[in-house]
């Protein structure tokens, strides 16, 4: 005899655990596109299919506070893409620091006037982490 889980995986045509985290997927990503929440925290630009949904938390927890791994006021929403580490290897945060004025295109990978990112209050120097061109480039090239 099979278990109820078998046979919803079965007729699902996927393991049953899988299609239920789709389906949240899917359901957490309509609830932020009716709710106006759909715009990614890093680059600001529109989060346009679920698939390119991520959860991050704006502040890194790790080794700071378990507290923020559970405060909703530090979860937002960005692309896959955009949700990189907040550290890299041995605790240090990757910054880059240019001349007065401007800021690190991660996709151009030049320093850029400021002037030419999106705003980001979160991040460190206040702009996003991609100038608005390569922004632009990076959802025209992730679409079907």
């Amino acid at each position: 005899m099979s278990t109820s889980s078998e046979r919803k995986s079965t007729f699902l045509g996927m393991p049953f655990g899988t299609a239920n985290a789709r389906l949240r997927k899917m359901i957490l990503f309509s609830l932020i596109q009716k709710c106006g929440e759909d715009v990614c925290f890093k680059c600001g630009m529109k989060i346009e299919r679920e698939n390119d949904l991520s959860i991050e938390h704006k502040e890194p927890w790790e080794g700071r506070s378990v507290d923020l791994f559970w405060d909703m006021d530090n979860i937002a929403f960005s692309h896959i893409r955009c949700n990189l580490p907040h550290r890299i290897p041995g605790g240090f945060y990757k910054r880059k620091i240019g001349p007065e004025g401007t800021a690190w295109c991660c996709g151009c990978q030049q320093f850029k006037s400021k002037d030419l990112f999106h705003r980001n209050k979160s991040n460190w120097h206040g702009v996003s982490d991609y100038c608005r061109q390569c922004a632009v480039k990076f959802i025209r090239d992730d679409k079907p």
